[in-house]
């Protein structure tokens, strides 16, 4: 918006644009906010961002130093090849990702109907990542998601034809078969079970049953039944962003599902995640990517071993502001 901005007014076109128009430029249209709101959303610029640059004179005068994306970088033959680990004038002890989240905890909560944020803050907040600078080495983290039956998740829906002539004998309960399909949303939390990131969300759709699979302890679950699903879902990590994904879902064995893109933090991420269930209502993620930013405190807890008594915190589950991400979707 504001290179076009600056473009018309280059032109000597900016006067013949309305104020309906401007705010349209893009294709984009969202509520009008305050300068100052503004300014302060877009106020974070680490030191590590900036180079100074000496003019003839001798005066010195600071502007924006490129250095968003190692692996745009990296692709440009122009841009000299940087060592993946370490970026030009970047301090090694200073960690970009955490000082940005610590600048959104001190704005003000995209809910908060009193104050000047609004729902479209959110989607500003991503914006400030393209700022931080991404790794081109390969970076693992953990997550859990736990159905803890507050959400009507999930869903089966009975939409393959099978209904009428594929039905369980003993029982008479619908056999899964192709078609059927199962939307899902879950809580989401940190390796550690102590912090709430977020939820996730997604649909699957049954591609096989596989009578008879799957180990005794998981044959022992309630409402276990061996399935093959192809499957798309978000994860969503409040300020941070979130990641996509889409890939197979078996539900005896482990899998490995391809990062399809994202938003935030996870703007360039590429890579996979490996699925493991642990039961039918617990799953644990690790993720292995690249193209993300130096991996912060949230997200590097000492992780928990995958169990079926797996259960987060009673403080996070109840949404404890300390335990919990500021701004976490739900």
């Amino acid at each position: 918006m504001a290179e076009t901005m600056n473009l018309c007014a280059q032109t000597g076109q900016l006067a013949c644009l309305s104020q309906s128009q401007m705010k349209r430029v893009d294709g984009i249209s969202r509520q009008v906010q305050p300068a100052s709101h503004y300014k302060q959303l877009h106020s974070f610029q680490p030191s590590s961002l900036w180079t100074s640059v000496k003019h003839d004179s001798g005066m010195k005068t600071r502007r924006p130093r490129v250095c968003s994306s190692i692996l745009e970088a990296q692709r440009s033959s122009a841009a000299p090849v940087t060592t993946p680990s370490k970026l030009p004038d970047f301090p090694e002890t200073q960690n970009t990702a955490e000082a940005l989240i610590q600048h959104l905890e001190i704005l003000p909560s995209s809910d908060d109907i009193n104050g000047e944020s609004s729902v479209s803050d959110s989607a500003d907040r991503l914006f400030l990542w393209e700022s931080v600078p991404k790794l081109a080495e390969t970076q693992t983290f953990s997550v859990y998601e736990l159905n803890e039956f507050d959400r009507d998740s999930p869903a089966f829906l009975e939409f393959s034809s099978q209904t009428v002539n594929r039905v369980n004998p003993l029982t008479g309960a619908h056999v899964h078969a192709l078609g059927d399909q199962v939307p899902f949303t879950n809580k989401l939390y940190d390796g550690s079970l102590k912090l709430r990131l977020g939820i996730t969300a997604g649909i699957c759709l049954l591609m096989k049953n596989y009578p008879g699979m799957g180990t005794p302890e998981m044959k022992r679950q309630q409402f276990f039944t061996p399935d093959r699903y192809e499957t798309l879902m978000t994860w969503y990590f409040g300020d941070f962003g979130h990641i996509s994904g889409q890939g197979p879902f078996v539900n005896y064995q482990d899998t490995l599902m391809t990062i399809t893109g994202g938003v935030g933090f996870f703007r360039e991420a590429r890579g996979v995640v490996r699925l493991h269930n642990i039961s039918p209502f617990r799953f644990f993620y690790t993720f292995t990517l690249t193209g993300i930013p130096q991996l912060p405190k949230h997200l590097t807890a000492e992780v928990v071993p995958p169990s079926e008594d797996a259960a987060a915190v009673p403080e996070a589950v109840a949404c404890d502001p300390r335990f919990t991400l500021r701004n976490f979707s739900n």
